[in-house]
């Protein structure tokens, strides 16, 4: 890490804080949480356009350096987050939310408003069985944080309803978080210029991230938590070194207690452990037992750290209420069961009827839209909404954004696959010359086998719960990442005049179109 990324990461963290904070006080201070819708637009646009004139005046004195354009690019997810949070409330948007009833009255509620709510009211996990009231059954981190908060807030004199609001201040501050964090996985990878900015953008602007920026569930911290394995294993790839491995663990057991899905990045991440194991033991001298001792002490620990938290909840529920991990669905007479068609019907290629191109919008009708690619698609452009009263511009502008995100995506995933090619093949170029390391290696094997495991663990998951619900774009929002890490190498690993590098840049392109396009869809959308 150069000395221009370490002074920089600071001021973007500060600049998170802030827009955190004024976030806060807008929705926390009663004349403030008043202010007419028009003037949080106006002054949206007022501080985007200040951030396209501040780019245009650094670019025109020379001074327009990466690090300044990555602080850009992170304040402008950042202002765009915090003006979905600021318009959008607490029932906007959101899945399986529940209600609350507030602290003056002991009634316990359903959904993930009611578990936060059982937590500040009572000062205490549920102490029921956690499938009793939906919702209850997820591991209690992001409930806890959240429960303390509203704590916090009241205890500073906030009325309760809008300390309440507040509880989007959180997952809004993760999502700042996880641009952060992204910027570093992308340095990490050895990403720059152009293809860094790329990558970053999809995390900035990415309407999926955005929702996620407002919902109160735990998918907002799940996905942090996510890329915080990313990134650490990254850092042991290049440093096998106990602390990292620490942080590895850390990263995986704090993820489980927060959405138990997130043990998926367990797979690809203990198959690097396996092979690191298998070469430890090659290379030591010793008796078996000796070498085993070795190689296994470390990873020893880690499963220690890992499990003695990830595994606390699952656990937890066993001894007391002898209950198995799982989720509540809902049932066969659901409006969103898709079990009456075929397997191949639901995560098969689907026909080109089955897109909607016409009207790109889920409507939650399973008989309407059963196909999991399908509702992923349309899900992660404009979540689970469904307007019958769309049409002109946004109407116009959906027909185009949709089939140009479905086949930007789809480059987007060949291109991240082609690179990791490239790195297990040993084509790595640098300035001026060619290397072969071991680490490339391995980090093309941990990338791509994360991305393939949360694909194929999302087309298993639509499968046992066969719901419309069960195939939003929401669950593998983390694969966004492994788009970008995709976006910014594909910059520096093909030659800048090969077909390839072509396509790389054709890829790009289309990546910000879709990206801008999407952000005007919801600013005329009228969604917020």
């Amino acid at each position: 890490m150069n000395l221009q990324e370490k002074k920089i990461q600071p001021f973007i963290l500060i600049t998170v804080l802030v827009f955190c904070f004024i976030t806060v006080l807008m929705q926390g201070i009663p004349a403030l949480a008043q202010v007419p819708r028009r003037y949080i637009w106006n002054g949206t646009f007022l501080m985007l356009l200040f951030l396209l004139l501040l780019l245009l005046f650094l670019h025109k004195k020379g001074k327009l350096t990466e690090e300044r354009i990555v602080w850009i690019i992170i304040a402008a997810g950042m202002i765009f987050h915090c003006c979905y949070v600021l318009l959008s409330g607490l029932y906007d948007r959101q899945h399986d939310e529940g209600v609350y009833t507030g602290i003056a009255t002991s009634q316990i509620n359903p959904g993930h408003i009611g578990y936060i709510e059982y937590i500040y009211k009572f000062r205490k996990l549920p102490d029921m069985n956690p499938y009793q009231l939906f919702s209850y059954y997820h591991p209690p981190l992001h409930y806890a944080l959240s429960g303390i908060w509203l704590i916090f807030l009241t205890s500073l004199g906030m009325p309760e309803d809008l300390a309440f609001e507040n509880l989007q201040a959180l997952p809004l501050l993760y999502s700042g978080l996880l641009m952060l964090l992204t910027y570093r996985i992308l340095k990490k990878t050895g990403a720059c210029g152009n293809s860094l900015f790329t990558g970053l953008l999809l995390i900035a602007l990415h309407p999926s991230l955005t929702i996620m920026s407002g919902s109160i569930n735990n998918d907002m911290l799940s996905t942090l938590l996510l890329a915080c394995c990313i990134y650490t294993v990254l850092c042991w790839i290049r440093d096998k070194s106990l602390k990292n491995l620490i942080f590895i663990a850390l990263s995986i057991g704090f993820g489980m207690l927060c959405k138990i899905n997130t043990a998926i990045i367990a797979l690809p991440t203990g198959l690097l452990f396996l092979l690191d194991f298998i070469h430890t033991i090659r290379r030591q001298e010793g008796n078996f037992l000796k070498k085993f001792w070795l190689a296994a002490k470390n990873y020893l620990l880690f499963a220690l750290v890992s499990g003695s938290i990830g595994l606390s909840w699952i656990i937890r529920n066993l001894i007391l209420f002898h209950v198995k991990p799982g989720i509540s669905s809902a049932t066969e007479a659901s409006v969103m069961y898709t079990g009456n068609y075929s397997v191949w019907a639901r995560i098969g290629i689907p026909a080109f009827s089955h897109w909607h191109f016409s009207f790109p919008f889920h409507p939650l009708s399973g008989d309407v839209i059963h196909n999991t690619w399908v509702i992923m698609f349309q899900t992660s452009l404009f979540a689970e909404v469904y307007p019958t009263e769309l049409s002109g511009l946004p109407l116009m502008l959906c027909r185009f954004v949709y089939p140009l995100a479905i086949l930007t995506a789809l480059a987007s995933a060949i291109l991240f696959f082609a690179v990791q090619y490239q790195k297990w093949g040993n084509k790595v170029a640098k300035p001026k010359m060619a290397t072969t390391t071991a680490p490339q290696q391995q980090e093309a094997l941990f990338l791509s086998g994360g991305y393939l495991a949360f694909l194929l663990s999302f087309a298993a998951f639509s499968i046992k719960y066969p719901y419309t619900c069960s195939s939003d774009f929401r669950y593998i929002v983390v694969c966004l990442i492994y788009i970008a890490i995709g976006l910014s190498d594909s910059g520096r690993l093909y030659p800048e005049n090969s077909r390839a590098a072509a396509l790389s840049r054709i890829t790009r392109i289309a990546v910000w179109a879709t990206l801008i396009l999407s952000a005007i869809i919801y600013m005329t959308w009228k969604q917020w």
